[in-house]
C-alpha cells in the first residue's frame, strides 16, 4: 500500500493488510484507529490494538464499507428524529415539524429536506407552527438535503446559524471489539433521579419535561456506572429497526481518563444488538475536538453535518 493510499484511509475505515514480519509475511484485518505516514494502527478482530509499520506494508485494500457509511443522508437523517421523539410533531410540506416545549434543538425544530418545495410558503407556516407554541422558529439542515436556494434566503431574513454537529455512523461489531474498563454497568428502561442528575449536570437543573422526552421511545435504555447512590457514567441507547442510537453519553469530570464512557457505549450497543440493531450513529458538536477523538477511536466517522438555522421568535 503507497503513502498516498494511506492518506486516503480513513479512520473507522476496515483495512486487509499483507505485512512483513520477523516470522514471515502475515495477514493483518482491522478496523483504522490512526494513520500516520509511517504508521498504522488498528483494533483487530479480537479487540486488540496493534501498529503496523507503513515501511513493512506490501499490499492492502480498503474493505468495502457497510450500510451505516453508505445509507444516503436523508434516511440517515428520518432514524435519527426516530431516535429523540418529540411530544408533538406534524408537517409543513416534506419538512418535519417537532415540538417538546423547547428542550433540545432535535426536538423542537423543523428538519428540512431537499425536496423542491415553495420557499416562502414552508418557512411562513414553520414561523406560525413554532410561534403558535411560544417557540423560535428553528431548522435542522443537513448538508447535502437542503433546498437550493435555502441558505441564502435564511441569511437575507436574519436566521442565525449555529456551529456545525457532527452525525456519525459505525457497524456495530466492530465497535464492540474495543476494550472497556471492567466495570458493572447497569441498564434500565428509564432514568432514575441519579440518572438525570449527571445528564447535562453542568447546564443546570433539567427543564420541566426533560425526562418525558428522554423515554419517548418504544425501544431505550439508560446505561450507567454507579459509584453508591450517585452516576459517575450514562449514556442512552434505542433501537429503530437496524440502527441503534447513542445519545447523553456522560462521565462525571472526577471519574474522566479512565474508561468509563467507553464502559456505558458498549453495554448500550451489546443490549441494542439483542433488540437487532447492526449499525449505531451519534451526533456531537463538531467543535468538540476530545468527544470527537473519542468516538473515532471506537470506530465511528462522521457521515455528514448539520446545522440549526434560528428565527426570531418575533418575527
Amino acid at each position: 500500500m503507497s503513502l498516498p493510499s494511506i492518506a486516503r484511509v480513513r479512520a473507522g475505515d476496515v483495512v486487509s493488510l499483507r505485512v512483513r514480519t520477523p516470522a514471515g509475511v502475515a495477514e493483518v484485518v482491522g478496523t483504522l484507529v490512526a494513520a500516520s505516514p509511517t504508521t498504522m494502527t488498528l483494533r483487530r478482530r479480537d479487540g486488540s490494538v496493534t501498529e503496523v509499520a507503513v515501511d513493512d506494508v506490501q499490499a492492502g485494500r480498503v474493505v468495502p464499507p457497510g450500510p451505516a457509511r453508505t445509507v444516503s443522508v436523508r434516511d440517515l437523517q428520518a432514524v435519527a428524529a426516530q431516535g429523540w421523539r418529540a411530544s408533538e410533531t406534524a408537517w409543513a410540506g416534506p419538512w418535519l415539524l417537532r415540538a417538546a416545549g423547547g428542550f433540545t434543538g432535535r426536538a423542537n425544530s423543523a428538519l428540512v429536506t431537499g425536496d423542491d418545495v415553495d420557499l416562502d410558503a414552508v418557512l411562513a407556516e414553520v414561523e406560525r407552527w413554532y410561534r403558535d407554541r411560544g417557540l423560535p422558529p428553528r431548522l435542522q439542515v443537513p448538508a447535502g438535503d437542503a433546498p437550493v436556494g435555502l441558505e441564502p434566503l435564511l441569511d437575507d431574513r436574519g436566521w442565525h446559524a449555529s456551529g456545525p454537529t457532527h452525525v456519525m455512523t459505525a457497524e456495530i461489531a466492530p465497535v464492540l471489539r474495543a476494550p472497556a474498563a471492567a466495570v458493572e454497568v447497569d441498564l434500565r428502561d428509564r432514568p432514575d433521579d441519579a440518572w438525570l442528575a449527571l445528564y447535562r449536570h453542568q447546564e443546570g437543573p433539567l427543564p420541566q419535561g426533560a425526562a418525558a422526552t428522554l423515554v419517548n421511545h418504544p425501544q431505550v435504555q439508560f446505561a450507567a456506572v454507579r459509584d453508591g447512590a450517585r452516576c459517575v457514567a450514562i449514556a442512552r441507547v434505542c433501537v429503530d429497526a437496524r440502527w441503534a442510537g447513542m445519545f447523553a453519553v456522560e462521565v462525571h469530570p472526577e471519574h474522566r481518563r479512565r474508561g468509563l464512557g467507553t464502559a456505558v457505549t458498549l453495554a448500550g450497543l451489546r443490549w441494542a444488538v439483542t433488540s437487532g440493531a447492526r449499525r449505531a450513529y451519534l451526533q456531537v458538536l463538531a467543535a468538540n475536538a476530545d468527544a470527537v477523538a473519542f468516538w473515532h477511536r471506537l470506530g465511528f466517522v462522521v457521515h455528514h453535518d448539520y446545522v440549526y438555522r434560528l428565527g426570531s421568535v418575533d418575527g
